[in-house]
């Protein structure tokens, strides 16, 4: 009896610390932009009009691979060896764990973290971090919550139908902001382009 109330324990412990990982991982990139650039040169780039048009041209990327133009991945060797090294176990294991999440699911998460942070960038001071913090709460919560209790990821909607129509939704979202670069441009050079 006392060994099922150590193992469950240590089980809410290892899924918490998991959640952490996440989040941590996701703040470090968010820290890196912003310690990268600072805040003063985030703000000066803001109104760079080569600046604003290369983000545009990133975001459009972006929404070409929600729309289904093609998908952004990573290498796969490196969630390969990031897999290997979560098969450690204890702390160590777990953050890799973390960090595997993080590489795999790149391809759905890489458009929203690049707008994400070339918003925040574009904004400085501490919005990336803070940009980065939001996005890995919401991110990290589900699979805490499915670590804490596993029966609930029998209860998940099948992905099918209703997964495009999402991926498409955040297609026009990013085309949205991509015309929000565009305009910063515009601005500047007088293009016409945005009349209002």
């Amino acid at each position: 009896m006392e060994q099922q109330k150590n193992l469950a324990k240590n089980w809410v412990k290892n899924a918490i610390f998991y959640g952490i990982s996440i989040v941590l991982i996701y703040v470090v990139l968010g820290s890196m932009v912003t310690a990268i650039f600072g805040a003063d040169s985030l703000n000066a780039l803001s109104t760079n009009v080569w600046f604003n048009l290369i983000f545009f041209i990133l975001l459009v990327v972006f929404a070409a691979s929600f729309l289904g133009a093609f998908e952004i991945v990573l290498p796969y060797t490196w969630a390969n060896k990031v897999d290997r090294q979560a098969d450690k176990g204890g702390i160590v294991g777990i953050v890799f764990m973390a960090l595997a999440l993080a590489i795999v699911s790149f391809s759905c998460t890489g458009p929203i973290v690049g707008t994400l942070l070339v918003e925040a960038a574009s904004k400085g001071g501490i919005a990336p971090i803070v940009g980065m913090l939001g996005f890995s709460l919401a991110l990290a919560l589900p699979f805490m919550f499915f670590a804490l209790f596993p029966g609930w990821l029998n209860s998940l909607p099948k992905s099918g139908g209703w997964l495009n129509s999402v991926k498409v939704t955040m297609g026009f979202l990013e085309l949205g902001a991509a015309m929000k670069f565009l305009s910063n441009s515009d601005l500047v050079w007088q293009w016409g382009i945005f009349t209002k």
